[in-house]
């Protein structure tokens, strides 16, 4: 299966209603406090300026890209939802950001090779097919300039989901808790439609080997799970540098540099 065989799922009640960061939408406003967390997160790690050329793969409702166009910044937001396009459009209008949407699929871009400073793909690849995640990365690496910087962000860890999470479950039990059969996302009547792809640690550090990446990282970005306990905190560090993180963890980065 595609993810064009699914593409009708992808419409404007589930950009409004399910999608990360729909409840900030409503009132964003085009500032950087206004973004929704996970995406001020995105952009700290790609560390994107406004002298930046930025794609965003995947653009969804097109928070950021609108953002950087405020910002000072070149923008340009491709999804293949049609509503998510309009949703993206009818905001930046509102706001008066001079920013490019397009309806496409990465597929079908034709970008300019080396042309790109940053590109983002957040919680996109696990929407596509195996194969569709082949030609990504190539289109990927293609568009970015030397130096330039792909920030992939995924969720959920395979292997945490398959492993890490029935430990838990033991775990909790023992200490006299119990925690659902399966985990709170998966619960959606259309979750296999959504997942055609998602990947782990050692997936995502192939794919950038692949093709032609040789400067990158491949982590799991904790900043979200932290609170204000010390201990609990030390406590994710010390994990966060033992093979334990790829069963504990799910907030999925690939950061890698042309």
């Amino acid at each position: 299966m595609k993810s064009i065989d699914v593409k009708s799922i992808y419409n404007e009640k589930y950009f409004l209603e399910a999608v990360d960061g729909y409840k900030e939408f409503s009132e964003f406003d085009g500032s950087f406090g206004s973004l929704f967390e996970r995406y001020k997160r995105n952009v700290n790690i790609l560390e994107l300026r406004p002298q930046h050329k930025y794609l965003e793969i995947g653009c969804g409702r097109g928070e950021i890209c609108i953002w950087h166009g405020l910002n000072g910044g070149i923008a340009k937001g491709v999804d293949y939802s049609a509503d998510a396009i309009n949703l993206a459009k009818s905001k930046a209008k509102i706001l008066d950001s001079s920013v490019e949407f397009v309806e496409a699929s990465f597929g079908t871009l034709l970008e300019p090779d080396n042309y790109y400073d940053r590109i983002l793909a957040s919680e996109f690849i696990e929407h596509i097919s195996k194969i569709e995640g082949v030609d990504f990365f190539k289109v990927a690496y293609s568009a970015l300039k030397p130096g330039g910087k792909l920030l992939v962000y995924t969720m959920p860890n395979t292997l945490q989901r398959c492993y890490g999470y029935p430990i838990m479950r033991i775990w909790a039990f023992i200490k006299g808790k119990r925690l659902p059969k399966k985990q709170d996302d998966t619960l959606s009547e259309h979750y296999k439609l959504y997942h055609l792809n998602e990947q782990n640690y050692f997936e995502l550090k192939h794919s950038a080997l692949r093709v032609g990446f040789k400067r990158f990282v491949v982590g799991y970005d904790i900043e979200s799970v932290k609170n204000k306990s010390g201990i609990k905190n030390l406590i994710l560090k010390f994990i966060e540098i033992t093979p334990l993180r790829h069963l504990l963890f799910s907030n999925l980065y690939l950061l890698a540099e042309k």
